[in-house]
């Protein structure tokens, strides 16, 4: 079986039309990859964007500066960090 030092060899290896091909197919398949996990993740996100919105707008949630939520994250690690 070849590790993953013998493929990167062998690419860099071909002449550099070939290199190109090699790239461009493996730059296509990262971004495939990458597009297919912020759709997921992006509905999931903006679905739960909407949610919370319209609870907002209902009167059924509040909202907090964020800089106070900040601040209170910040004091949180503080205090778990000091001894």
């Amino acid at each position: 079986m070849l590790t993953r030092e013998d493929i990167l060899n062998y690419a860099l290896a071909l002449p550099p039309g070939d290199r190109e091909l090699v790239a461009v197919a493996l730059q296509d398949s990262l971004e495939a990859e990458r597009n297919s996990a912020e759709s997921l993740a992006g509905n999931e996100f903006y679905d739960e964007l909407r949610r919370r919105s319209a609870a907002y707008r209902a009167g059924q949630a509040h909202a907090r500066p964020a800089a106070e939520v900040m601040a209170e994250l910040f004091q949180r690690q503080a205090d778990e960090t000091s001894p």
